[in-house]
């Protein structure tokens, strides 16, 4: 079963069955439901599929006692209707996607399939010799017309137009240029330099927050590099780990290798026995970019390694480490935690909006905007072929024509048939050639070299009158005028760049130019704040534990791995040190923002050891809140405590 699908599918279709697990759970939380709690249920989710006589038939089933374990892994007679009672709720009142529906239908489905071999495959039927349910309850009539009205639901509606726009070029600069002033990366960039040219981390002038800060633009465009550069989403892009990475060069074409281990299509060309490509596949070699800053991934991602290594971790990134690791409230970074979707999402959010971007972007839109980049927006002459794009992107060789389509040749065709232009004097003549790259071409016109003229002639009749208005008014002035003589060999507006920055060494080693250090700001000399910045390489662990597959251990282990942590430590989530043997100016002092952790973790791991002599059943016995998770745990151990006259509680 683990290589029948790739892990992320296997993780998506868990996550569909546990939502509905949980969704049929919450209406039996008693032995009874009520009439109208029944009707709610019912007529609420089906009424636009349903008539009167099947309401009043799937009420009958719903009172049937098989109803409440309908999505168990062996279904009954009730599977088929509750699951379309789902997916109705999903795709009629949560307005939820028909793909979002379609995924639904196919975790259910893949579920009863493995559940005992050939019974639960094929259309969904009473065996009358048998008298049993056979072939799969996701196969029936009724879930077939679920799907069949959302669809229709979704045409009428103008179809699924809630698809992430694509990232262009343009809009990752207007980005990077907001990062730039709402951060200054150049600070970052001049702090790093110092450190490799001999300084001790602990003699930078850097306090908490101006590191918090400096951390989160810094993750954000780094993220946004590579994800615009190998096309990535969320799920795969927060996977990679320093094992993932390998940092290769010389003088003249220095590059890392990344290899994305779950990229989609990986696991088609295994089963096709393409053994010989695949060592190949999902392998990208990135190089440096320095006429696209905002695109550069080589540059970022050897800045932000750096940056992580020295102001967070104090030692180098191991091969377990997250290249994105989660950064909690406080300003610690956890090595073997990923960033969520949500973080992601909400990084988007924020740095389009703040470059006054419009338009509904979601973790999609990097891959979408560097697709469409290279085959249609590129330079004339570096744009990408179909076969190329497609192994880029992963994409299998039989993929669906939809997919390419709606990544490249919609797009491609609204542009060349995109006429809003007509009435310009100079035409571009989209529908020409491919993306309108002749008139990139073609000699210019006569019309074309007129406008030109007389653009410039324009121009130069307005410089004369403005020099005659500056020289009448010098020639009345009575203090002689003073000039300015320019820095010799600074360079003007015209000729800066989208944003300074360092020359990177060919080698990984990434030794960083002090030719540009006049042209970048300033590091601050003095902190700006009291705010000390904690030991490098301290964290806490979170729990429940997350998993690089996505997933999080349940709720009520998580008891367990506080315990654990407490006496052993986690290597793969940096801690190196079990938290019983921390010192105490680990959590005190400039540390002190580990304090409260620190104790909830030795509260409930000390309540466990010495209280209940590392017993599990009694523990479990006293505490019935462990099921709950951690949190409520605490607040009973305390209870306990005070009861016990163990712990004194303040007066608030």
């Amino acid at each position: 079963k683990t290589h029948l699908q790739a892990s992320n599918t296997r993780t998506n279709y868990a996550g569909h069955v546990r939502r509905g697990r949980e969704w049929l759970a919450s209406h039996f939380e008693s032995s009874t439901v009520s009439e109208t709690r029944r009707d709610d249920i019912f007529q609420g989710s089906l009424v636009p599929l349903l008539t009167t006589a099947e309401i009043s038939a799937d009420n009958d089933v719903y009172e049937d006692l098989a109803f409440k374990d309908a999505f168990e892994n062996v279904p009954n007679k009730c599977s088929d209707k509750a699951l379309a009672l789902y997916m109705s709720l999903k795709g009629f009142h949560e307005n939820l996607s028909k793909t979002t529906v379609e995924s639904i239908r196919s975790a259910f489905k893949k579920m009863w399939e493995l559940s005992d071999g050939d019974t639960y495959r094929g259309k969904w039927h009473f065996n009358e010799v048998k008298q049993r349910w056979e072939g799969n309850p996701a196969d029936s009539a009724d879930i077939y017309d679920v799907l069949s009205s959302i669809k229709h639901k979704a045409s009428a509606e103008g179809g699924d137009r809630t698809h992430s726009m694509a990232m262009t070029k343009d809009y990752m600069d207007r980005a990077f240029r907001w990062h730039q002033a709402a951060c200054p990366l150049d600070i970052a960039l001049q702090m790093i330099e110092k450190v490799m040219n001999g300084a001790r981390p602990s003699d930078i002038c850097l306090d908490l927050e101006m590191r918090t800060k400096l951390t989160r633009h810094l993750e954000q465009v780094t993220f946004a590099s590579n994800g615009w550069t190998l096309w990535t989403r969320c799920d795969p892009a927060r996977l990679w780990s320093m094992r993932d990475l390998t940092c290769i060069g010389s003088k003249c074409t220095p590059y890392f290798e990344i290899f994305l281990a779950n990229r989609k299509g990986w696991q088609k060309k295994v089963d096709k026995g393409q053994w010989e490509a695949d060592l190949r596949s999902n392998h990208y070699k990135i190089y440096p970019r320095p006429d696209a800053p905002a695109c550069d991934s080589f540059f970022w991602t050897m800045i932000w390694i750096k940056w992580l290594e020295i102001f967070h971790y104090g030692r180098t990134l191991l091969p377990n480490d997250f290249l994105f690791p989660a950064m909690s409230a406080n300003g610690v970074m956890h090595p073997g935690q990923p960033i969520s979707h949500d973080t992601v999402q909400k990084w988007i959010n924020e740095s389009t909006t703040g470059a006054g971007i419009r338009g509904n972007f979601s973790t999609h839109c990097f891959r979408r905007g560097g697709a469409q980049y290279w085959f249609m927006f590129a330079p004339v002459g570096q744009r990408w072929t179909l076969a190329k794009v497609r192994w880029w992107g992963g994409w299998a060789d039989g993929e669906h024509r939809d997919t390419l389509v709606r990544y490249l040749l919609d797009e491609l065709h609204a542009y060349e048939t995109d006429y809003s232009d007509a009435l310009s004097p100079i035409s571009r003549g989209a529908d020409a050639s491919l993306a309108g790259e002749h008139a990139l071409t073609r000699p210019a016109s006569t019309e074309e070299l007129r406008m030109v003229h007389a653009s410039v002639a324009a121009d130069v009749n307005s410089l004369r009158n403005d020099m005659r208005s500056l020289t009448s008014c010098a020639s009345r002035t009575t203090t002689p005028p003073y000039t300015t003589q320019p820095v010799r060999g600074a360079p003007t507006t015209a000729e800066r760049p989208l944003s300074p920055r360092p020359i990177v060494s060919p080698m990984p080693t990434m030794a960083l130019s002090t030719s540009s250090t006049s042209r970048r700001p300033r590091v601050p000399t003095t902190a700006s704040s009291s705010q000390k910045l904690p030991t490098p390489g301290l964290v806490i662990p979170r729990v429940p534990v997350a998993h690089p597959n996505g997933t999080s251990s349940p709720k009520n282990k998580s008891w367990k791995e506080i315990v654990e942590h407490w006496l052993v430590g986690d290597r793969d989530r940096g801690l190196t040190t079990p938290l019983k043997d921390w010192p105490k100016e680990w959590y005190q002092g400039a540390n002190r923002r580990f304090a409260s952790k620190y104790h909830q973790r030795a509260t409930i791991a000390l309540e466990f050891i010495n209280q209940y002599e590392s017993n599990e059943a009694r523990f479990l016995a006293a505490y019935p809140e462990a099921e709950l998770g951690h949190t409520q745990l605490l607040k009973a151990v305390n209870m306990a405590r005070a009861a016990r006259g163990d712990r004194i509680s303040r007066n608030k």
